[in-house]
């Protein structure tokens, strides 16, 4: 093959397996067969038990990670988990804040509304109090007296 590489070499590209000089005279890869040895030939019977332990290995090593990644998945989860509960305290006191909040407008408007319809029955007694002082000062100025404890006929 060594020939075949230096007759055609491009051929050999590095680092590309399909272009190599191996698969291109071969032809590509075939998953479970030995190519000296043909189709029912086991890869074990051809690399021996150390492709069974490493098969093996890369079991253990695959359960390992799919385990590792399910702890990692639960620690997420029960990260997420913490933070939505935290979310949803947080949640229910801003919604305790603004029913405080809103209970508090209803009682300053009720107050706002007391305040206000009292000051508009003094403004009622203060202009009637007026009113009386402008009358009896306009009777005075005609020489009209008007005693207020005797009744007028």
């Amino acid at each position: 093959m060594d020939d075949i590489a230096e007759v055609y070499p491009e051929l050999n590209v590095p680092g590309s397996a399909p272009n190599n000089v191996d698969s291109k005279v071969m032809g590509p890869g075939t998953h479970g067969i030995v190519r000296p040895l043909g189709k029912r030939a086991a890869t074990s019977l051809f690399y021996g038990p150390v492709y069974k332990r490493s098969q093996v290995e890369k079991r253990n090593f695959d359960t390992r990670v799919e385990l590792e990644d399910q702890k990692a998945g639960s620690a997420i989860k029960i990260e997420m988990v913490k933070k939505l509960a935290e979310a949803q305290q947080e949640i229910e006191a801003m919604d305790k804040k603004f029913s405080e909040a809103k209970k508090e407008g209803k009682e300053d408007k009720k107050a706002m509304e007391r305040k206000l319809s009292e000051a508009k029955m003094d403004m009622e007694v203060i202009i009637a109090d007026k009113v009386k002082a402008g009358v009896q000062t306009y009777l005075e100025s005609l020489g009209i007296t008007i005693d207020a404890n005797t009744k007028s006929r």
